[in-house]
């Protein structure tokens, strides 16, 4: 059975750097600009909202780059 792929805002909520109300309205503004032709990744958006640092969402990615690994 091939495992699920977790996505950054589930390394986030596991952080506690948000909370899910916050990546549900990340979702929406991300989903609001890709509609006016802006192709935003989550976590800039979440960055742009001042919601997480670069710090955070760099720390987030490597976690998951290394779940990728280790599941490849």
């Amino acid at each position: 059975m091939k495992a699920l792929k977790k996505y950054i805002g589930n390394y986030l909520l596991d952080d506690g750097v948000v909370v899910l109300e916050d990546l549900d309205r990340a979702l929406q503004k991300q989903i609001a600009w890709a509609a006016q032709g802006r192709s935003v990744k989550i976590g800039d958006v979440l960055i742009e909202m001042q919601l997480i640092t670069r710090a955070q969402l760099e720390n987030a990615l490597a976690r998951q780059a290394r779940d990728a690994m280790e599941k490849s």
